[in-house]
């Protein structure tokens, strides 16, 4: 089985793909009476402080969990057929992910080039007939709203390429959206995602929340949505308010703004979850996504980015319901 996990930037989406392929690791298990192989194949390469500490919580959220870490930065192929690899026979993999591998095969030396589309495809191929469940990682890194170099052009098309591919052959492909998994392929899927907003309806009725999140691209109608569904509702511009408002206000729209405002304040993302939480559990947020797109160059957008994902995962865990607003339609997802 192979399962495709795709999301923008802070989206749960990592953390969803472990706990999927650690599921699938225990029914295994229990079905075979023994301890099957779990690998973890890592491919972002460790350069600079930031990835670095991405590395290393990636780490620690493996931790204790039974992964043997490959870390394996090109030619996937090559490595599942050299001497001395694990033959991943009965085995559940976690490769993590697909964006890093593209970029590795196009620009890194000893790398695929212009076959990169080719290899990862065949790469990914192979280990899927290697292995007994496959859950491979993908960033959503298309809806960029500034011109592209000829780099980042090429770039985006390979990705699309080889995701695409992957999406056929893949069993299931979810997109999680603030930690929320969306079944875009596999009927399964739908099942599971069911049970696990079951169990969350159920702790979230111990906390006594009436959190509600609206989510979707910039200029999607969600403003207008939110106010059609919660009619009685005072609106805060997160644009404007002052930074007390998060916790006295009933409504916000423009909060990626206020994340935004908030971080150049110099305070954490850690202190407005903790403000939100302890102090207005009410209210309604209307956010945009603003995670599925390359990487910033510059370091603050790079952390803002980041925040306003990790911001909105844990608020959307808590909510009592999040929608997403695609060209003015609403979806309840939660």
């Amino acid at each position: 089985m192979m399962e495709l996990v795709t999301g923008g930037s802070g989206s749960g989406k990592s953390a969803y793909a472990e706990s999927a392929v650690c599921r699938l690791h225990g029914l295994l298990c229990r079905k075979t009476g023994e301890r099957t192989p779990l690998y973890y194949i890592a491919d972002m390469v460790p350069y600079g402080r930031e990835t670095e500490e991405k590395i290393a919580n990636h780490r620690r959220m493996r931790a204790g969990k039974g992964f043997r870490t490959l870390e394996w930065y090109q030619d996937l192929s090559g490595k599942l057929i050299q001497e001395g690899s694990p033959s991943m026979e009965n085995a559940c993999v976690l490769l993590e992910c697909v964006s890093n591998l593209t970029a590795n095969e196009m620009y890194m030396e000893g790398g695929a080039g212009e076959r990169t589309v080719e290899a990862v495809v065949r790469g990914v191929g192979l280990l899927k007939k290697k292995c007994r469940h496959l859950v491979v990682v993908t960033n959503d890194v298309f809806a960029e709203s500034v011109p592209d170099s000829p780099e980042m052009t090429a770039y985006k098309q390979n990705l699309a390429r080889i995701s695409l591919a992957l999406a056929e052959a893949a069993d299931r492909v979810t997109e999680v959206v603030y930690g929320i998994p969306v079944c875009l392929k596999g009927s399964a899927a739908d099942q599971e995602n069911a049970a696990e907003n079951s169990r969350r309806a159920q702790e979230r009725g111990k906390r006594r929340t009436s959190m509600k999140l609206i989510t979707g691209g910039a200029y999607q109608g969600k403003l207008e949505y939110a106010k059609k569904i919660y009619p009685g509702a005072e609106w805060t511009d997160g644009a404007e308010c002052p930074l007390q408002a998060v916790t006295e206000c009933g409504a916000m729209y423009n909060f990626q703004t206020f994340v935004r405002r908030w971080l150049k304040a110099g305070m954490t993302k850690e202190g407005l979850i903790r403000e939100i939480l302890e102090k207005n559990m009410q209210m309604i947020i209307v956010c945009d996504e603003i995670g599925c797109g390359l990487v910033p160059v510059d370091a603050f957008e790079r952390e803002y980015r980041e925040a306003v994902g990790r911001i909105c995962s844990v608020l959307a865990g808590e909510a009592e319901r999040v929608d997403r607003v695609v060209c003015g339609i609403g979806t309840r997802i939660k």
